[in-house]
């Protein structure tokens, strides 16, 4: 009988062995992946909850400015717009991204570097008594999805 003993390994074990290790690799790779745009999406998330609800905030501010209802009801229609904090005006939605203004730290339409957040307002009047204001912020981060985070809000006729 022939007696083989064998020293070093065969190329299947070298194949297999690779394979766990190339494995182990990519999901260490992953998971580092994952951790370092975990913070980025949180700061994208929590700049786009300040956009909407500021958004809802101009459409309730505009409201407030006018003492009568009627006033402010007839003048609004339904539809999208997009709103910013220094205007009293509803201007159509373009589909134009805010612009970040570095020196004041502000998200607006009228100055600044295009960012990465869309808000459209959409106004529905439900009844003669009530408008549904929706604030809908979206972004896309590079390499992902497009995100979006909605505020709504409900104006009264309270006087």
């Amino acid at each position: 009988m022939f007696n083989h003993h064998q020293k070093g390994f065969s190329l299947l074990e070298v194949i297999i062995a690779t394979f766990i290790v190339a494995v182990g690799l990519v999901g260490i790779l992953s998971l580092a992946n994952i951790s370092l745009k975990g913070p980025a999406l949180s700061k994208m998330r929590l700049i786009a909850s300040g956009l909407a609800q500021e958004g809802v905030e101009v459409i309730r501010d505009m409201r407030q400015a006018n003492i009568e209802w009627d006033n402010w009801y007839n003048a609004v229609a339904d539809g999208n717009y997009q709103v910013q904090y220094n205007s009293a005006d509803l201007t159509a939605y373009a589909g134009n991204p805010l612009k970040f203004d570095s020196g004041t730290g502000l998200y607006q339409y009228d100055s600044g570097n295009n960012s990465a957040f869309y808000r459209k307002i959409t106004l529905t009047k439900i009844s003669d008594n009530e408008v549904k204001a929706v604030a809908e912020v979206s972004w896309r981060i590079k390499g992902q999805s497009t995100s979006t985070l909605i505020v709504e809000d409900r104006l009264w006729n309270w006087k």
